[in-house]
């Protein structure tokens, strides 16, 4: 079942549909309206949820960061989902997860 929760952000609440989590929070959301609504308040803010895709990020950086011929363009195009407890984890389909890098070399 899916539900909206609402993450609190510097800017102002961020809505995010969110896919199995049960109704009625047992797990670190709180009812943010009366009974019958579907909006959730989330544990952590945005960018708290956000900041949990950090390392992930930097490894994959630092990885291509150390190659012996340094590319002059680094593109990675990866999925997140949020999830009010955990924050953001990468997206899988099934028990993996897919990035698409794209690696750019210019000629001197």
């Amino acid at each position: 079942m899916s539900k909206i929760v609402e993450f609190k952000s510097k800017k102002g609440p961020v809505y995010v549909q969110v896919e199995g989590i049960p109704s009625r929070s047992t797990r670190g959301q709180q009812p943010a309206a009366s009974a019958g609504k579907v909006v959730e308040k989330a544990k952590k803010s945005f960018e708290e949820a956000l900041e949990s895709a950090k390392p992930g990020i930097e490894a994959a950086l630092d990885c291509i960061g150390n190659l012996v011929q340094k590319p002059a363009e680094v593109e990675i195009e990866f999925g997140l989902k949020i999830n009010g407890e955990a924050g953001a984890v990468f997206a899988s389909a099934g028990a993996e997860a897919t990035f698409n890098v794209k690696l750019s070399w210019k000629k001197a």
